[in-house]
């Protein structure tokens, strides 16, 4: 992959951290101002106590998608990134596009999932 490849990438994926860094804080924050569970009473207690449980799961989503940039990031700086971390193949320019973070050939990450 040229020089110049990685250099889009790294501008994705630097603007796609920074997005991500934000929504990240605005969902702590979401979180942080909401009530304890011994605040929420009544027929609301569920669906309050759902809401928490989603919450903490984007941002657990969030936080595993920022270290996944970061590393991607790194491949970059270390001139390893499109290589395939299962294979050593090259990563399809397509994949890298639909999703910049990845560090898996299609067929790697299906037999990682598998």
């Amino acid at each position: 992959m040229k020089a110049e490849a990685h250099e889009e990438f790294r501008k994705k994926l630097t603007a796609q951290l920074s997005e991500l860094t934000e929504a990240h804080l605005d969902h702590e924050k979401q979180i942080g101002e909401s009530h304890t569970v011994r605040d929420f009473v009544g027929a609301d207690r569920a669906a309050e106590l759902e809401n928490l449980e989603v919450d903490a799961s984007v941002t657990e989503s969030e936080i595993n998608l920022a270290k996944k940039i970061q590393h991607a990031l790194e491949r970059i700086d270390n001139g390893t990134y499109g290589i395939c971390e299962g294979c050593q193949g090259e990563i399809p320019t397509a994949r890298l596009e639909a999703k910049p973070s990845v560090s898996l050939c299609l067929p790697c990450q299906e037999a990682h999932e598998a």
